[in-house]
């Protein structure tokens, strides 16, 4: 477990980028699928909405779902990705915690 941290801590530029555009991603998944909801489209799937959360995108879903009033009365929604959240904040705090001094 901890040479993932150290791993992460090594490569902090390029892990933060992809955090950012994972959340970025998620976030407008978010977005298309209300604007799908609204037009009665082909909508994207909710395993993937809660995967794309799931896989450090849980910011990006959360924001989505506060801006755009979307997927906020579902249980596995407004349980589930802030608990992805919280957990992704956890893990990133661990890694520039534990990982290597320079």
């Amino acid at each position: 477990m901890k040479f993932i941290f150290e791993f992460i801590y090594q490569y902090s530029i390029p892990f933060l980028a992809a955090f950012i555009l994972m959340n970025l991603l998620t976030f407008a998944l978010f977005h298309s699928d209300k604007r799908k909801a609204e037009k009665n489209a082909f909508r994207i799937p909710e395993r993937d909405l809660l995967g794309f959360s799931a896989c450090f995108g849980a910011l990006g879903g959360i924001l989505g779902m506060i801006l755009f009033h979307h997927k906020t009365r579902k249980p596995k929604f407004f349980l589930l990705v802030p608990f992805f959240a919280i957990v992704q904040l956890i893990i990133i705090n661990l890694v520039f915690k534990w990982g290597p001094k320079t």
